[in-house]
């Protein structure tokens, strides 16, 4: 791209562009093989949301500038977010005020005051962004301005040095590095995390086979979250085991016992005709359903394949979980589905419950909003409450850091006073819930 093609793309003031502003653009594409992989592109749109106009500005996220190969699944998406809200915040918003009309003309203060807006700016739910989101969008931000700068230095108005400043630090093997850090100090508003996400184990007990009788699309994907960690969309990216892309579950059996179950969550692959995305994986793994939960998992696969039995869907795909109309499941109708089964079937049931803290759970959650966040969330506590440690909770929780797995120890005292591990007094109520529901006990 040339000088005069950059200034062409910045450049504002045309009446049809009044009111243009700089947007994310993302395609879902996949190989032949079937692995599902997103673009994403800076684009103008006009004030009807129309592209009016592509961009290069993808181009400077520097994103990948550390190595020549990387994952076809890798997507910069929530950077481009970052690089337009300040694209529009300088040049839309304030441009007049400022007195530019294309990057090129974008100076430190200018950012400086764009990443103090951000910081103590409300999102749409009126609470604050935390200090590690606020910290990637200058990142982000500083990047790609970098990125040009390398490109058109002698245009810009700002420069590298003003951009970052050295620090050094002391490497794993006791080596000294220097490392660039971004030049800004900002100062932000703590986010109020108020996340209810606390599943005492006997109310679990009563959820799961209310799901079973009144959800029973999204029943066994609540076992995955509860039964081996997954993560909501984790759990619906999962295939049936004659899946022609291959097995998304696979059951390793000796003589009529199930040893262990492995799910593959290795890659995210299409798993609807119009391919729409049904979930991501956020750590690409094969993940086993923890063993003292085998018991529990079998009979729900069972309940699941016999709900299943005798309804259509996508045999090319074949996921696990499917909608009225046999595509796969997405997360947001998971998570609305979810929801409804809480307010129309769980709450009520808690309120009308005889038992004093089933009762009480039950008018905690009129004044709080429970997501399936919380299956993992129990999950984790019944690890802590099993004893395992850093490594332990890491690896079955699927998670990159052991910060979780830290913060949960860390409050493991509380966690003891408060719930009860489950047993195999889960397996039970599925056998009993399932002879309820389909006449017999699931196979």
């Amino acid at each position: 791209m040339n000088i005069t093609d950059m200034k062409g793309q910045l450049a504002r003031g045309k009446p049809e562009e009044e009111a243009a502003r700089y947007a994310v653009y993302s395609y879902e594409a996949a190989t032949p093989e079937g692995l599902a992989y997103t673009r994403s592109f800076i684009v103008v749109k006009d004030r009807y949301g129309i592209i009016i106009r592509f961009t290069r500005f993808q181009d400077f996220a520097g994103v990948y500038e550390k190595g020549t190969v990387f994952p076809i699944s890798s997507d910069p998406k929530k950077k481009l977010h970052c690089i337009c809200m300040m694209l529009n915040f300088i040049l839309v918003d304030h441009g007049g005020d400022y007195g530019i009309r294309h990057v090129f003309g974008i100076t430190k203060p200018m950012l400086t005051e764009f990443f103090e807006s951000y910081a103590v700016t409300e999102k749409e739910d009126e609470d604050h962004r935390q200090r590690e989101t606020v910290e990637r969008c200058i990142s982000s931000v500083t990047r790609f301005m970098a990125g040009l700068c390398r490109k058109y230095g002698g245009y810009m108005s700002i420069t590298r040095e003003e951009l970052y400043r050295e620090e050094t630090v002391i490497d794993r093997r006791g080596g000294r590095r220097i490392r660039l850090v971004p030049d800004f100090h900002i100062r932000n508003i703590p986010e109020v995390r108020d996340t209810f996400r606390d599943l005492p184990t006997k109310a679990f007990e009563l959820l799961l086979p209310l799901a079973f009788r009144y959800a029973p699309d999204i029943a066994f994907a609540m076992c995955l979250q509860a039964f081996a960690g997954l993560r909501a969309g984790e759990a619906l990216n999962i295939r049936r085991e004659d899946s022609p892309l291959g097995p998304g579950i696979v059951f390793t059996r000796k003589g009529d016992a199930v040893r262990s179950v492995e799910i593959d969550l290795r890659r995210v692959l299409v798993l609807r005709s119009d391919r729409l995305e049904v979930g991501r994986i956020k750590k690409p793994r094969r993940q086993h359903v923890y063993p003292p939960f085998l018991g529990a998992f079998c009979t729900a696969y069972g309940l699941h394949m016999k709900y299943l039995d005798g309804k259509s869907y996508e045999k090319e795909y074949s996921p696990l979980f499917v909608n009225s109309r046999g595509m796969a499941l997405n997360y947001d109708s998971y998570r609305k589905k979810f929801s409804t089964l809480v307010e129309r079937h769980f709450r009520p049931a808690l309120l009308s419950s005889s038992d004093p803290e089933l009762h009480i759970y039950g008018q905690m959650l009129c004044e709080h909003h429970l997501t399936p966040h919380c299956l993992r969330h129990w999950f984790t506590v019944q690890l802590v409450l099993r004893g395992e440690n850093i490594a332990g909770i890491q690896y079955w929780r699927g998670d990159r850091s052991p910060q979780s797995a830290f913060e949960y120890l860390q409050n493991k005292g509380d966690l003891v006073r408060e719930l009860r591990a489950a047993d195999e007094h889960l397996a039970g109520l599925l056998m009993t819930a399932g002879k309820e529901i389909y006449g017999r006990e699931p196979v």
